[in-house]
């Protein structure tokens, strides 16, 4: 009598499961995956040159001229996109108007858009919190939710709960820089103990403040290495984005 071990039984059960329930692609309602190859490769993709810390493309490796000048809080953003169509529409179908199928699909290609170049793991993942009244009025939390898949992925240590946001700060898109320090200027809290290394998870990232404002908090508290997993990078304020 064969042996089957646990890898085949999960195997086994994952094919009767698309056989049962397949997937459909979420930009081309073709069967298969939750996106498939051809809508994963339109995605846009940030150069393999750019700034060491915040992920801006630049003509060569190094820091750009903002991160050069004074280095953020935080050490290496990592993301594999540009915050740009068409992968922008469906974030913003995803964050702003319950189109929760998409959460698989985002954070699986963002998982494996790296070919051998994956981020390095940290100790655990601090999603970016919602303040309770903005929680309530959408029902979920986005960075959460990608925290969740990528911690079940990598069997990271998800943290919710440590960072909490005390103020219902007004949406940051169309404020400049500055605007963007003092809307969330002790906006965070933490609670409870952190290892050395960690990655703050959010979707997009258009300036870096709210990345910088955490990471401050998280250097202040202890955190040696500070890393920001997010979905994009915008390169210019083009539509809703709150990092």
């Amino acid at each position: 009598m064969p042996r089957f071990s646990l890898q085949h039984l999960y195997q086994s059960r994952r094919k009767l499961t698309q056989w049962l329930f397949p997937e459909y692609c979420r930009a081309c309602g073709v069967a298969g995956a939750a996106l498939c190859e051809a809508c994963a490769q339109d995605w846009p993709r940030l150069p393999e040159n750019r700034c060491s810390y915040c992920a801006l493309p630049l003509q060569a490796n190094g820091d750009c001229p903002v991160c050069s000048v004074e280095a953020p809080q935080y050490d290496h953003v990592y993301t594999p996109f540009v915050y740009a169509e068409p992968l922008n529409a469906a974030i913003l179908a995803w964050k702003f108007h319950q189109r929760l199928d998409w959460t698989r699909a985002l954070a699986t290609t963002w998982a494996e858009g790296w070919g051998g170049h994956a981020p390095s793991h940290p100790e655990c993942l601090l999603p970016v919190p919602l303040h309770p009244k903005r929680l309530r009025e959408r029902g979920y939390n986005q960075a959460l939710l990608l925290a969740r898949h990528w911690g079940k992925r990598w069997r990271i240590p998800v943290k919710p709960g440590i960072l909490r946001r005390c103020r219902n700060t007004r949406h940051q898109t169309g404020l400049s820089a500055a605007a963007r320090r003092d809307n969330l200027d002790s906006a965070f809290t933490l609670h409870g103990k952190l290892p050395a290394h960690v990655a703050i998870v959010d979707d997009v990232m258009t300036t870096g403040t709210t990345a910088g404002q955490m990471a401050e908090l998280l250097k202040s508290a202890g955190v040696q290495r500070i890393d920001v997993w997010v979905l994009a990078r915008a390169l210019r304020e083009a539509a809703p984005a709150h990092a």
